[in-house]
């Protein structure tokens, strides 16, 4: 489980490294132009980093699963060459569909607006400079998009469905609060996660929707998650907040000592 939680760390520091620094630069500096390639390198790391976030939740998913319908054989199941290879299928999978989309971007003529009505620059923001037809671009960003996270919806209820089956078995309330204090946390993150992103999905569609409405649906996305996170997994996960209540005890009689 921490061995997920880490990766999930970096993948935030990656969005959060992608993003904030250029539209920190942009907001207080007035630092607003880059380069064509860094754009479009900028659009590839955050497609991927959000897909990677979303199968690193799936993958956990199943972690949680077994941790609760099967305790007995959790750590026969979840061997360190299971966990690996989730991993792994979840940062090199997660490269598949951003590249390919950002191929099919690059073969677009630009010499149209050079503008981007966006802090960071995006798929779909990207694609509105072309002088030509992206189209098929959109629909492919649309498919994209709708299709991660529909089937990462799928994959979230059929997991919690069997976790809750589990659980109404269990007949003790300290059995309930075990079962809650095991997923109440990754059940926190993945249900910010997956709203946070349908909302700016959304909001991003709807013309209705001003244009400065939709720069802060799209910051304030990209700052909730890597700011929840780390928040919610240290006050839901037990042994880190023993961790921390040793940490400032030891700080506290070292100081006293002096």
């Amino acid at each position: 489980m921490y061995v997920f939680i880490c990766n999930l760390a970096i993948v935030d520091l990656l969005i959060t490294t992608i993003v904030i620094p250029k539209t920190l630069a942009n907001l207080m500096f007035n630092l607003n132009t880059i380069s064509f390639s860094a754009c479009f390198i900028q659009s590839f790391a955050y497609l991927h980093g959000t897909t990677v976030q979303l199968h690193i939740l799936a993958a956990m998913c199943y972690d949680r699963v077994i941790a609760v319908c099967n305790p007995l054989q959790y750590v026969t199941v979840m061997s360190n060459k299971l966990v690996i290879t989730l991993l792994a299928l979840s940062w090199t999978v997660a490269l598949v569909f951003p590249l390919f989309i950002m191929c099919f971007a690059l073969q677009l003529s630009f010499c149209g607006p050079n503008k981007i009505p966006n802090c960071y620059c995006g798929h779909a923001s990207l694609i509105k400079m072309s002088c030509t037809d992206y189209t098929v671009n959109s629909v492919l960003g649309l498919v994209f998009g709708l299709g991660l996270l529909i089937l990462h919806t799928i994959i979230f209820i059929i997991s919690y469905g069997k976790i809750i089956a589990a659980v109404l078995k269990i007949k003790s309330t300290a059995g309930h609060m075990k079962a809650f204090s095991t997923c109440g946390a990754h059940l926190f993150v993945v249900i910010t996660t997956l709203l946070s992103a349908a909302f700016v999905y959304v909001t991003s569609r709807i013309p209705s929707f001003s244009m400065d409405a939709r720069l802060m649906v799209a910051t304030v996305q990209n700052l909730l998650c890597p700011v929840i996170n780390p928040i919610i997994y240290s006050l839901m996960t037990k042994e880190i907040i023993e961790s921390i209540k040793k940490v400032i005890q030891k700080n506290i009689i070292k100081h006293f000592q002096e």
